[in-house]
């Protein structure tokens, strides 16, 4: 049986086999949009004109992943249809 790395930490010796918070968590597998698209310059520049912003506010609504205004003052992290559907209208 082999023992577990050890490092020194401040003068003091820490196993690097043994969690150090009373519990570990688990490896969280890497997060990926469930929707990946590629935007356009062309379809951005067209969403940048209709909805008023510059182009470098716009982004992906966290619920449906359509492009609105997601960024900069008072930018919203939900489209209109999204929240209406969160707050139960």
């Amino acid at each position: 049986m082999t023992r577990p790395a050890a490092a020194k930490v401040g003068g003091s010796t820490v196993s690097l086999g043994q969690p150090t918070g009373g519990f570990t968590l688990p490896r969280m597998p890497a997060q990926r949009s469930r929707h990946p698209t590629l935007i356009l310059s062309v379809e951005r520049a067209a969403a940048s004109a209709a909805l008023g912003c510059p182009a470098w506010e716009l982004g992906p609504c966290l619920g449906c992943d359509q492009l609105m205004r997601r960024y900069g003052r008072d930018a919203a992290m939900f489209c209109g249809v999204c929240r209406a559907l969160l707050n139960g209208r």
